[in-house]
């Protein structure tokens, strides 16, 4: 069991990781430990559950709020499935090429329906949320546990 998360030593320890820690460049958060705010987008586009439940943990033991974390995966989600069907940089009103290519790039650890199943399902739960059905934090954890 140690070895499942051994990559990981330290990073909920309030030690400073490392930049492979994180996923790539950090952005320091009081004195917690830092974090890197594309990690999660990029835990999802290569469909690694443990790593997504670790830069979900992350980012929730930073502070960041639930709701805005939400609004960061269903972009990548949209983006990969509007990439899947065939749409374009300039459709997306992306302005750079490294994340439509690594949206792109994604793609091949996801099949469409699977795509538009965790989009529609996760803009469900961010509007039951909102109407105060849902605890927004723990769905949220049960969906990325259950890609």
């Amino acid at each position: 069991m140690q070895n499942l998360f051994k990559e990981y030593e330290g990073v909920f320890k309030g030690e400073t990781p490392t930049r492979e820690a994180v996923g790539g460049p950090t952005k320091s958060v009081g004195q917690v430990f830092d974090y890197s705010p594309f990690a999660l987008q990029d835990a999802i586009g290569e469909r690694n559950i443990k790593k997504i439940w670790i830069e979900y943990e992350k980012l929730r033991l930073a502070g960041i709020e639930a709701e805005r974390i939400i609004h960061n995966i269903i972009s990548k989600v949209k983006d990969m499935l509007a990439i899947s069907l065939g749409a374009s940089k300039e459709d997306l009103g992306i302005k750079k090429d490294y994340p439509y290519n690594k949206s792109k790039k994604d793609l091949k650890n996801w099949k469409k329906e699977e795509l538009k199943s965790l989009f529609t399902k996760l803009v469900e739960i961010y509007h039951r949320s909102r109407m105060g059905d849902d605890d927004l934090d723990m769905t949220i954890e049960k969906t990325i546990l259950g890609i």
